[in-house]
């Protein structure tokens, strides 16, 4: 039996999200393909009837799968880039247009988790630094950039913002690369001035430190395109 840590019961339906969409994300259910039914997931993961029914309602809200009565669940889109663009119009979209997306975006998030994120979320968020801090390889860096960022919109508690992440996620996974080849491992400092800003439940703080951070980044990433 798969087990998830014990939390409370969105963080649990967040993660068997994360467990049925990754296994969409990486082919093991393809397109077309019938999940494993609710009791069957309840089983696997050691998770409540309502806890797994919360996490295949939201892979529905994003068209990511499809539940008929008395058939299954089916998924319907194995591609989430491809989810992304149509969903969001980002064909063609410039590396600038996604930082100007991010400002938006993710200020705000920072500043709903900082009246919203709870104990266990700032130990995690704090992990996330330490362990960027800690990275070796670039491709490490980048992975717990990624999932700082990630933990914000989680912490938010806005459904649609976690899922506009969601989504968004081959997009910014290639973007957080190219940020820590430019800026190695400046984004520690911000993101420890975003956590203590969401730890002290400083909403203005929070916000406006995110929009420092990417403000950085969005200089020192497209300003290397101009050389």
């Amino acid at each position: 039996m798969r087990q998830i840590a014990p939390q409370s019961l969105k963080r649990l339906s967040d993660s068997v999200y994360q467990y049925l969409a990754d296994g969409i994300r990486t082919g093991r259910w393809k397109t077309g393909d019938k999940l494993p039914s609710e009791a069957e997931l309840c089983r696997e993961l050691d998770a409540s009837r309502s806890t797994v029914r919360s996490a295949i309602e939201r892979l529905n809200g994003l068209g990511l799968a499809q539940s008929f009565q008395g058939k299954g669940t089916f998924v319907t889109n194995n591609m989430p880039r491809e989810h992304a663009e149509a969903v969001l119009h980002i064909n063609g979209a410039s590396r600038l247009d996604v930082f100007e997306f991010r400002k938006i975006i993710e200020s705000e998030s920072a500043a709903l988790a900082a009246i919203r994120a709870t104990a266990e979320d700032a130990a995690e968020i704090e992990e996330s630094i330490t362990g960027m801090a800690q990275a070796v390889t670039d491709k490490e860096t980048a992975e717990y950039d990624m999932r700082f960022h990630q933990l914000i919109a989680r912490c938010s508690g806005n459904m649609i913002i976690q899922g506009i992440f969601d989504v968004m996620k081959p997009t910014y996974s290639e973007m957080f690369m190219q940020n820590v080849s430019h800026m190695k491992k400046t984004g520690v400092y911000f993101h420890r001035q975003i956590f203590l800003a969401i730890q002290s439940r400083d909403m203005e703080a929070a916000r406006r430190h995110m929009l420092e951070h990417i403000d950085e980044a969005m200089r020192a990433v497209c300003s290397s395109d101009t050389k």
